[in-house]
């Protein structure tokens, strides 16, 4: 039987969690770049590197956003 789960620690701060499904191709895509993102004594995971490719896509599409605003 599963007993309660641990409180929280609240002298961290919460983190976001989420799952995606990737298909084949971006799977491969993700494991060819992995090793832009080791560090000296860690390899790189998944996670590692879809958190990379994620905030590098936030600058691009940001940028993208704001030509699109209409100036003040």
């Amino acid at each position: 039987m599963l007993g309660a789960m641990d409180p929280p620690n609240e002298s961290s701060a919460p983190k976001g969690h989420v799952a995606v499904r990737l298909d084949e191709a971006t799977i491969a895509r993700v494991d060819a770049l992995l090793p832009l993102y080791a560090i000296p004594g860690r390899q790189a995971t998944r996670s590692d590197a879809l958190r990379a490719l994620l905030l590098a896509g936030f600058d691009v599409e940001e940028r993208r956003a704001a030509q699109l605003r209409p100036p003040r």
